[in-house]
C-alpha cells in the first residue's frame, strides 16, 4: 500500500496556512509572554488581546497503520494586544492552555483504536468536526466566565481546571499518536 499524506489544519482561528517561523510549539514548560504577541492590535475590537492558536496535523499511512503527528501552535503574526497587564496575560495563557487540552482529547480518541481503512477519512473528519464544536464552546464558556480576565475569581478557577486537565491527559504530551487500519 502506498503511503498516504494528508495534512488538516485545526485551529482555534481555524488558520489555512502553516507557517513555522511565526509558530511557537506548545510547551507546558514555556508560557507566553507579551513579546510574542507580535500581530497589530484590532482598533475596533472591544477585547484587550486575542491570541491566536491552531493544531497542525500530518497523518500517513503505511501498511495498515496510521502515524498522526498533531502539534498546538501558537501565532505571534496573528496574536495581538493592546493593553499589557499580568493578568491579562494569564487570560491569554490559558486559551492556548485550552487549544493543547483538545488537542490531546483529540489525540486521546485516537491513539491505540483501530479504524476501517474505507471509513478512516471520514471518522477523522468527523472526530476533527466534533473536537473543534467542543473546543470552541470552552473558548467562549471560559471567555464568559472570566468576563474575558476581569473575573479574577473565575480566571484562577479556569486556570486551576486547565492546569489539571492538562496535567491528567500528560500521558498525550507527545506528537505523534498511531492507530490501527483494517480492510
Amino acid at each position: 500500500m502506498k503511503s498516504v499524506i494528508l495534512k488538516i489544519v485545526l485551529a482555534a482561528g481555524f488558520l489555512l496556512s502553516f507557517q513555522t517561523e511565526n509558530l511557537i510549539p506548545y510547551k507546558d514548560s514555556r508560557k507566553l509572554t507579551w513579546d510574542d504577541f507580535q500581530g497589530p492590535p484590532v482598533a475596533s475590537s472591544p477585547f484587550q488581546a486575542k491570541t491566536e492558536s491552531n493544531t497542525h496535523l500530518d497523518i500517513s499511512t503505511q501498511g495498515m497503520e496510521a502515524t498522526i503527528v498533531m502539534v498546538t501552535s501558537f501565532d505571534k503574526k496573528t496574536s495581538w494586544v493592546k493593553t499589557k497587564r499580568a493578568d491579562l496575560l494569564q487570560h491569554e495563557q490559558t486559551h492556548f492552555d485550552i487549544a493543547e487540552l483538545w488537542s490531546r482529547k483529540f489525540k486521546q480518541k485516537l491513539k491505540g483504536k483501530t479504524y476501517s481503512l474505507k471509513t478512516f477519512q471520514k471518522e477523522l473528519n468527523t472526530m476533527h468536526t466534533n473536537i473543534q464544536k467542543e473546543g470552541k464552546t470552552m473558548q467562549k464558556e471560559y471567555d464568559a466566565e472570566t468576563e474575558h480576565s476581569v473575573n479574577a475569581k473565575a480566571q484562577e478557577k479556569w486556570t486551576k481546571k486547565i492546569n489539571a486537565d492538562l496535567k491528567s491527559l500528560s500521558e498525550f504530551i507527545p506528537e505523534k499518536v498511531t492507530c490501527k487500519l483494517v480492510k
